[in-house]
């Protein structure tokens, strides 16, 4: 067994917005089913085995394959999840949509969050 560090980049912080997790087994039992803290999961699965891993996030699914070798980290992002890359603390980066069309992103506009 090795204990392995799953990252998904650009969830929530602590137990806010966090990714729902489940592993399977390469015979599709149901090895873990659990949600990430600070966008990771920690979790012992057999070296030089493939797993199927889901997981979902805001109506966002990933759904594929890991096999656990060497490495002991895979990192995974959603569509909808934003990565900010810049320190700036006055940036604030939001994910709009469309309140009458599901995962309809805004893409242009302007928000004026209180006046001058």
């Amino acid at each position: 067994m090795k204990e392995v560090n799953i990252k998904f980049y650009g969830v929530g912080y602590n137990r806010a917005y966090q990714a729902s997790v489940v592993i399977y087994d390469d015979s599709n039992r149901k090895v873990f089913n659990g949600v990430t803290y600070n966008g990771e999961i920690k979790v012992c699965l057999r070296k030089e085995h493939v797993y199927r891993l889901v997981s979902s996030f805001m109506n966002d699914c990933i759904d594929t394959n890991i096999y656990i070798g060497n490495n002991c980290c895979y990192c995974f992002r959603f569509r909808n999840s934003i990565i900010v890359e810049n320190n700036d603390s006055n940036q604030v980066t939001f994910f709009l949509t469309d309140y009458y069309y599901d995962n309809l992103p805004i893409e242009r506009g302007e928000i004026i969050l209180w006046p001058k």
